[in-house]
């Protein structure tokens, strides 16, 4: 059969003829280019279906987030307050105690104490001109609690409550005033969870400059002075108290009552801060000792050596993960880098986000203080305090690097304390948390990406990322007992736990996912991305007690609370028409009481009438004033809703488990002895089947024998012709014949 071709035709695709050659640093400039070309018609094909693909795949997500929008679109049910305290209405901060007994105050002028369940004012600190704008308290003892408060003037002071009293324990700017000429003020100050150390973020407004100061509090013995302090009070009272029996009572009717009034105003009225305040004026306290001055770490520059030997002995031995600060490149060679860049990707430069200068200089900073682990082990913890911190971990503000400090290691003589740990990450860490027996630690990223490390074991329990859209904002560990537990049914011990890790993002977008050990981290969606500036997040918080709990505020100024797990609105704490809640972006709100209890603090809002006159619009403005912000009190345990949360109990679980030898062999005996008592029924029946068993086996061996019998017998000749020729041994006998 003829064929025809046409002249001058080239089958091969013309794509194919301008593929550029291959180079060895393709790689580096585009990784996409490492992909064969498809020849035509099949790249407008490949790009046909991922066009059709990512548009199929937006228009689902879209339907998705729609769907759970509707679904959460509904009114939830409100409820009103118990209960409206207005001489705390100018409360300027508010907190609670970690088991919900009782609640701090913030005042323009001290700080009050109120009981969670009724409300009463238990005692106070006046002190003039002194705003209080952050609380933070931390348990000491039993019933004792030590107090950080941050006024507006940048100062921090040390309280302590105990005995339904509060004392002044320390100024913490007096010792720093004295060491430099300028006042030194305090942006940010918080403990360790039992109150052992204090970190305070210090600054210098006269240069500028700003560091992190470590304390080392002496937690046991103002425990002891505290405790003599009450007794010696105590006392004092019952002298008192014989004395008045002792003189001639007035009637008695009067008197009675009287005293009753005096007894009660003493404590719920602020005449009892007399009563504190003036002894603690002469009093002294232990001083706290400060073991630890940390400064931000400066931006990378150019090693400075003028030679390249002396270059190198400035370079860090590379024994250890460093800050990057000691490094051979010169700054000349930066400054090149730089230009290539420019000049290379000059038409891109302008499409890239232009960063916000930051007006204010102060650098936030975030620590934790930890115990020892296996990442950082430190053989001077206490005997006496086995879970007392023993270092602190520090990530400054727009920082790539978590810092490890050892609180037991002395400073070095120029200064300068270098840190005994260093985490490097890929982005800038935008937030941190970790458990409350210190044993797993939580880094977000700006990135999306969530790092979970398992400080006990001493190894990473994983990285996933959250979201590739938004940061890492916020991150919160629910209680265990919230996360259902795999348990074995060997060995007779738990093994390993698990935990819920809450995570929120920049855009308001709120996750879940399990970090247990051997566990894949995936993120379970909650609440997708808020589209609405008023519906963003300012406060989310946990309800303690109540893990199923969450408490939200919205920037329009709603309050709600919400299921953990699943993001749905179970009910909204609603003021009153006539006030509405102060700063939204930043809230005066808490739980008392294990979550029984919500406080929140409402200001009046503010109308200008038209259509009245003048003259009477003024009139009833200071009628308004004395009750234009309240403290309102929210009853959670009255909420229908809630009512099934509230009755529900769980059974503590440890985040860690910690099972020693000891333990283990208690375990294993306690199981032993338990199925003691079946053994006899066990051996009774084995004995019983062991008849049977050498029955069983005595025919098997009568039937073999008897099988051996039956066979048949074969004769064989002698091979005589060995000595033949190799491979052909025998041959020619009978045998083979």
């Amino acid at each position: 059969m003829p064929v025809y071709l046409r002249n001058n035709v080239n089958f091969t695709p013309p794509s194919l003829d301008h593929i550029p050659v291959e180079q060895e640093d393709d790689y580096v400039q585009d990784p996409e280019q490492l992909k064969d070309h498809l020849p035509q018609p099949y790249r407008m094909l490949d790009k046909v279906l991922n066009k059709v693909f990512d548009d199929a795949w937006a228009i689902i997500e879209q339907r998705e987030n729609a769907a759970l929008e509707e679904s959460l679109r509904f009114k939830p049910p409100q409820f009103d307050y118990e209960e409206q305290i207005e001489v705390l209405g100018g409360a300027t901060s508010v907190t609670c105690s970690s088991d919900g007994k009782v609640v701090f105050v913030g005042l323009p002028n001290g700080i009050a104490v109120l009981d969670s369940v009724t409300q009463n004012r238990i005692c106070a600190w006046e002190e003039d001109k002194v705003e209080i704008i952050r609380l933070k308290t931390y348990p000491i003892a039993e019933n004792m609690y030590l107090i950080i408060s941050l006024d507006d003037m940048g100062l921090a002071r040390l309280h302590a409550f105990a005995g339904e009293r509060l004392f002044l324990l320390k100024l913490l700017n007096e010792t720093q005033e004295e060491k430099s000429s300028t006042r030194l003020l305090i942006h940010k100050c918080e403990a360790s969870a039992e109150g052992e150390y204090l970190g305070s973020l210090v600054e210098n407004p006269t240069s500028a400059e700003v560091w992190l100061e470590i304390y080392r509090l002496p937690r046991d013995e103002w425990v002891q002075e505290l405790e003599k302090r009450l007794a010696d009070a105590q006392k004092e009272m019952e002298k008192k108290d014989g004395k008045a029996v002792e003189e001639p009572p007035p009637p008695v009717a009067t008197e009675e009552g009287e005293g009753d009034t005096e007894q009660q105003t003493q404590e719920t009225q602020p005449d009892t801060t007399p009563q504190s305040t003036q002894p603690d004026k002469g009093a002294k306290f232990s001083q706290l000792s400060l073991i630890m001055k940390l400064k931000p770490p400066p931006t990378p520059t150019g090693n400075l050596a003028s030679s390249t030997h002396g270059a190198c002995q400035k370079v860090d031995s590379g024994d250890v993960i460093g800050t990057g600060q000691n490094h051979i490149l010169t700054s000349s060679h930066l400054e090149q880098r730089a230009e290539i860049f420019e000049n290379n990707y000059k038409h891109m430069l302008d499409y890239l986000p232009k960063e916000e200068k930051m007006i204010d200089l102060i650098r936030d900073v975030n620590f934790h203080f930890m115990t020892s682990g296996r990442l950082m082990h430190n053989s001077q913890e206490s005997p006496n305090h086995p879970g007392s911190p023993t270092n602190v971990a520090v990530w400054w503000q727009n920082s790539t690097h978590l810092y490890h400090y050892s609180v037991f290691k002395q400073p070095a003589k120029d200064g300068e304390m270098k840190p005994d740990l260093v985490w490097p990450f890929t982005s800038k860490i935008t937030a941190t948390t970790m458990s409350t027996d210190s044993n797993l630690l939580v880094i977000g990223l700006a990135s999306g990406n969530v790092v979970v490390w398992d400080r006990y074991l001493g190894m990473q329990r994983g990285v996933v990322n959250i979201t590739t859209k938004a940061a890492v904002q916020q991150m919160w560990f629910l209680d265990p007992s919230l996360c259902p537990q795999d348990e074995n049914n060997y060995p007779p011990y738990l093994t390993k736990t698990t935990a819920y890790l809450l995570v929120q993002s920049s855009d308001g977008a709120m996750f879940y996912l399990m970090c247990g050990a051997g566990l894949p981290l995936e993120p379970y969606c909650v609440s997708p991305p808020v589209d609405i500036e008023e519906n963003m997040f300012t406060r989310v918080e946990p309800v303690p007690g109540k893990p199923e709990l969450t408490m939200v505020v919205l920037k329009k100024g709603a309050i709600q609370i919400k299921h953990t797990l699943n993001g749905n609105v179970l009910c909204e704490a609603k003021l009153p028409p006539t006030h509405q809640l102060v700063t939204p972006w930043d809230p005066i709100i808490t739980t008392a009481c294990r979550g029984e209890r919500l406080f929140v603090r409402g200001e009046a809002k503010v109308e200008k009438p038209i259509e009245e006159e003048n003259e009477t619009t003024p009139e009833p403005q200071p009628e308004v004033d004395p009750v234009a912000s309240m403290l309102f009190v929210f009853a959670l345990k009255a909420f229908a809703p809630l009512e099934e949360f509230m009755v529900s109990e769980r059974t503590p679980v440890a985040f860690t488990i910690h099972t020693t030898i000891d333990k283990r062999v208690d375990a294993l005996m306690t199981e032993r002895i338990a199925q003691q008592a079946l053994r006899k029924t066990r051996m009774q029946d084995r004995w019983g089947l062991m008849k049977e068993e050498i029955w069983a086996i005595l025919q098997y061996k009568e039937q073999a024998e008897r099988q051996a019998d039956q066979r048949p017998v074969y004769n064989y000749q002698t091979i005589y012709h060995y000595e033949q020729t190799p491979g052909s041994i025998g041959w020619g006998t009978a045998l083979f014949n």
